[in-house]
């Protein structure tokens, strides 16, 4: 039965559970609910209207469709069945950098894929102490590090596995100088990306937003972003896993994760999903899960991190990987609800990941909600930003700026560290774009993010009573604001957010320039209960034998947001650096 087939019959008829109701009426699931109904001691009502009327009893025993399995697979429909020593699952980071490191220790490596190619998304890579990082003067002693992990962990309210942050400082320097001379023959080196320094002159200073310069970022002729090039990692990792005695099947769909006796034993494989129909892979060593996030299925949002509903659907993930494992027994995170990975106001608006500041800043010119006013020191890592943003009226900002803005915030720092500083005229210039009606964005590299709904909110006014009507902003109330604003400007004296005064510049030089923006989900962090080998476990933190997960599948690695204090964690940490450990522990049984 398939997973769909069995959300039907789950929702249908007058013998729906309360449990059931919960999860419709969370779901705003028509035509489902009965009058009434009865979930042992708690009762879920439905008035005449359809609507559903929960407590906490119901809720709290809730159980969604996708925690219903399906029934398991026609034996009789399977074809083949292939045997290797570790089987991975996914062909993303994590998965490429764990069949690799366990081929590389002899391992007999079978990794399987639904996409048709290897993937990848951004391409911010932390790591500490590597030995790029000190030939330029970067290094983080244990003394340095230890409180400002600290910080970092009471700003996530201590909700969050210290010990993988941990490792990830001890073992992400060997992990990625493993990984760049991995990939140095096929022309690709690395640099790191110049970050938001909060004021500090140095690597070592600044203020409580400053975000660590640990980001690795890898680039090559013709990929040269830094920290946008990710892909070409990939691909060279499938190349070179295939040439050192690697198999990886991509367009294969992992349905269903093989647990003996009844799912309380090991793990020993999968059976999934071909070009030429069902095939069952076996495992004698271990089936390792590296099938990214589910920010795609809404249901598991819902669940899991509710938080993230009003910024939409982002990621590409719906989850698939993590479901297989929760029907065979593993465990959810510790803490709930999970990070989500937010963004807003980034490089897809205005190039300010090259803000004098560094990358992962906010735009820290003038910031309005639809009513026109203020409501937050615009001056913030853009993982912060879309809360505040987000319960504005209609959800949404407008950045707004005058035509001086771009000479007053100069100089416009790299890409990385060490890089040139970016022309001043050059920026302005790509700005310039945004309000040229002419701009394909589907071929504009500079703005990849960037896409003609937003354009079309791009206003260019000589006047600020032109501009508020262009961006459909109350006149009144817009100007006043913009005066208050001003008038802070020339005091360097925020009286209402008390931004610094390094951002107060005046929207005062025609032509004036605003722009919509929303926020947006990137991914959801995190997922099944993980311990520091990377054991999948289950309700009594007791590893699953045979099954482990990297990448985003670990649980528990973030707190209460994607915070970007050591921005490129997810990818350097929770794929390269476990991914790397696990490939290299596993063949010889040492995890």
């Amino acid at each position: 039965m398939s997973a769909n087939m069995d959300r039907r019959s789950f929702l249908k008829g007058a013998t729906l559970t309360g449990a059931a109701v919960a999860a419709a009426g969370t779901l705003g699931l028509a035509g489902c609910a009965p009058a009434k109904t009865q979930s042992g001691s708690a009762t879920a009502q439905v008035t005449d209207n359809g609507e559903l009327i929960l407590d906490a009893e119901t809720f709290m025993n809730a159980k969604w469709n996708f925690e219903i399995p399906p029934d398991p697979v026609d034996e009789s429909e399977i074809g083949d069945t292939i045997e290797c020593e570790i089987l991975v699952i996914g062909a993303g980071v994590s998965g490429l950098i764990t069949a690799m490191s366990a081929v590389e220790e002899g391992a007999d490596v079978m990794l399987i894929a639904s996409s048709d190619g290897p993937v990848s998304r951004g391409g911010s890579n932390a790591a500490f102490n590597t030995k790029y990082a000190k030939s330029i003067g970067i290094e983080y002693t244990r003394e340095q590090i230890e409180p400002i992990f600290q910080s970092i962990f009471a700003a996530n309210s201590f909700r969050l596995d210290q010990d993988k942050w941990w490792l990830v400082y001890d073992k992400s320097g060997e992990a990625m100088d493993w990984l760049i001379d991995k990939v140095e023959p096929y022309g690709i080196s690395v640099c790191i990306e110049n970050n938001q320094q909060d004021g500090g002159t140095n690597w070592w200073d600044g203020g409580p937003l400053k975000t660590l310069n640990v980001s690795h970022s890898f680039v090559a002729e013709g990929n040269n972003a830094a920290g946008a090039s990710q892909q070409i990692v990939v691909e060279a990792l499938s190349d070179m896993i295939q040439k050192a005695g690697g198999t990886i099947e991509y367009n294969t769909t992992a349905v269903q994760l093989d647990r003996e006796d009844n799912n309380t034993g090991r793990v020993t494989g999968c059976v999934a999903k071909g070009k030429d129909g069902l095939v069952r892979y076996v495992a004698t060593k271990g089936v390792v899960l590296a099938t990214g996030d589910f920010s795609q299925d809404r249901d598991m949002v819902a669940k899991y991190c509710p938080i993230a509903l009003p910024f939409g659907n982002g990621g590409v993930y719906d989850g698939s990987g993590l479901k297989l494992a929760l029907w065979i027994g593993a465990s959810w995170q510790k803490y709930t609800p999970n990070a989500p990975m937010l963004a807003t106001m980034g490089d897809e608006v205005l190039p300010c990941r090259w803000w004098a500041e560094g990358a992962l800043t906010t735009f820290p010119g003038l910031l309005v909600n639809s009513k026109g006013v203020r409501y937050s020191n615009e001056n913030c890592t853009y993982g912060y930003m879309p809360y505040p943003q987000r319960v504005q009226p209609d959800g949404c900002a407008f950045l707004i700026w005058d035509d001086n803005w771009v000479e007053a915030s100069a100089p416009w720092q790299s890409d990385r560290i060490g890089g040139e500083p970016r022309d001043t005229q050059e920026v302005y210039d790509s700005i310039a774009m945004l309000f040229d009606p002419n701009t394909d964005w589907t071929t504009t590299d500079e703005y990849a993010g960037f896409d003609a709904t937003m354009a079309e909110s791009a206003v260019k006014a000589d006047t600020l009573e032109e501009l508020a009507d262009g961006l459909g902003l109350p006149r009144e109330e817009f100007l006043a604001q913009v005066e208050r604003y001003n008038s802070y400007c020339e005091t360097g004296l925020d009286d209402e957010f008390h931004k610094d005064k390094r951002f107060l510049i005046p929207v005062s030089t025609p032509p004036f320039y605003g722009i919509k923006n929303e926020p947006y989900t990137l991914c959801i962090t995190g997922g099944l209960n993980t311990d520091i080998q990377m054991h999948v476990c289950d309700s009594n933190n007791d590893p699953i034998p045979g099954l482990y997960g990297v990448g985003t599948v670990v649980g528990d690695m973030y707190g209460d947001v994607y915070d970007y204090k050591v921005p490129g964690i997810n990818l350097g940490g929770a794929c390269t650096t476990f991914g790397y450990l696990l490939g290299k522990n596993l063949p010889a049984g040492k995890w």
